[in-house]
């Protein structure tokens, strides 16, 4: 058995802190663990897959141990990354658009916690970005981004445009454990920040989760805030009224309310009425095939017009 110890300047520091902002098992509710949970928890959370994977990416900084003290030294660099107090990182307990659920375990929270605070690092080192004006998100400026998706390099056009207002764009694959297809954020440090992990290779997704994100931005994070929105598909409610705008927003962005219930899609829904309101709009067919497929909740539909396989590759090619 591995055995697994903190150094004790950690300990008293997870252990004795009074900062609400040091992570504890993911959130703050109650009294600290003692210095031997904390050290079973770390432990068990330094031999996943998740912590494996933040160490292979240089997350962590971890040196040259020794198989038998290598658990412990990702568990000491795990904590510090967790805790570094770095001043962009928006507040943990801010998370918005994550509802409560008994399927999401510690580890996705871990891995969530974990890739927006490298997110940030990334946003916070990026340098020469346009100064982010509200105003920036007209009409027109919406209309012409949904119109990328019908190109070729659309995909990286669409990301490059956005860049061009003011807004950092990420796009980070998502850690083992992790349930989670955007980001977005807005602190004095970073500006506003978007964020995509692109865990669904479909061109559906991509347009959607882009136009939602820029729909949190244009709505609720036009100013430096503690606010972090999450959004995942396993998460997505219009229960929670922010989270209604964004989809609002983006669905109306890439289609237009009106348009969508006069349109023959909405009615019969075939593939060749897809098609006819994707010329119609001058967007991909992914962006209509994929909304009726949400509408009907029925995702066995219109598989070859989403563009499955048509995303990371583009995206993550230098």
């Amino acid at each position: 058995m591995t055995t697994f110890s903190l150094g004790q300047k950690w300990v008293t520091k997870v252990t004795t802190s009074e900062d609400p902002d040091v992570p504890v098992m993911g959130v703050n509710l109650g009294p600290p663990p003692s210095a031997e949970k904390l050290g079973e928890f770390l432990g068990e959370l330094s031999r996943s897959e998740t912590v494996r994977e933040m160490s292979r990416r240089k997350w962590l900084k971890t040196g040259s141990a020794s198989p038998r003290d290598r658990v412990s030294e990702r568990g000491t660099a795990l904590l510090e990354f967790l805790t570094a107090g770095r001043v962009a990182v928006p507040t943990y307990a801010m998370f918005k658009g994550r509802r409560t659920s008994t399927t999401r375990d510690i580890l996705d929270e871990v891995a969530t916690r974990a890739w927006v605070t490298h997110i940030t690092d990334v946003a916070q080192n990026s340098q020469g970005i346009t100064k982010f004006k509200p105003t920036s998100v007209t009409s027109e400026f919406i209309r012409s981004i949904a119109k990328l998706s019908a190109r070729a390099r659309g995909l990286k056009l669409a990301l490059e445009a956005v860049r061009e207002i003011g807004i950092c764009v990420v796009t980070e694959s998502g850690l083992p454990n992790m349930s989670v297809d955007g980001a977005s954020f807005h602190t004095k440090q970073t500006g506003p920040v978007l964020a995509m992990t692109l865990r669904h290779d479909r061109l559906d997704n991509f347009w959607f989760t882009l136009f939602h994100e820029i729909g949190h931005i244009h709505l609720h994070l036009s100013e430096p805030t503690d606010d972090v929105f999450i959004d995942s598909e396993e998460d997505e409610s219009d229960d929670m009224e922010a989270e209604a705008e964004a989809n609002a927003f983006a669905k109306d962005s890439l289609v237009p309310r009106d348009t969508w219930l006069r349109s023959n899609v909405h009615r019969f829904g075939s593939e060749s009425t897809v098609v006819q309101l994707a010329k119609q709009l001058g967007i991909h067919p992914a962006i209509v095939a994929g909304r009726i497929r949400y509408e009907r909740r029925d995702f066995r539909i219109f598989t070859n017009l989403i563009g499955i396989g048509e995303v990371r590759e583009t995206v993550f090619a230098n």
